[in-house]
C-alpha cells in the first residue's frame, strides 16, 4: 500500500496510516470526500478496531496518493480545490 493518511492533531502530534484504495472510481472518490468534509468525525477501521476521531481535534489532514501527481487526479476533489501546488519551506 502507497497510499499514506496523516492526522496532525491540534496538540502538536500526529498518527500515519497506510491505507488501500477506498473508491473504484473518482465519482465514488468525491462522494466519500463529500461525505468527510461534513462529517463530524472521521472514522477508522484499522488492525481490527475502530477508531474515531473527532475532526474539531484534527489540525489537519495530510493524504499521499500514487495518483495525485497525474493528470485527471484532481477530478475528484471539490471545485474549490487548489490543485498543482508544491509546499515552501
Amino acid at each position: 500500500m502507497d497510499r499514506i493518511l496523516t492526522l496532525h492533531f491540534i496538540d502538536g502530534s500526529k498518527l500515519s496510516f497506510e491505507i488501500p484504495e477506498q473508491a473504484p472510481s473518482a465519482a465514488a472518490r468525491k462522494l466519500k470526500l463529500e461525505d468527510l468534509l461534513t462529517s463530524k468525525h472521521l472514522v477508522i477501521e484499522a488492525e481490527g478496531s475502530v477508531m474515531l476521531f473527532p475532526v474539531a481535534n484534527i489540525k489537519y489532514i495530510a493524504l499521499s496518493l500514487p495518483t495525485l501527481g497525474t493528470k485527471g487526479a484532481a477530478a475528484g476533489l471539490p471545485r474549490h480545490a487548489i490543485t498543482g501546488a508544491r509546499i515552501r519551506t
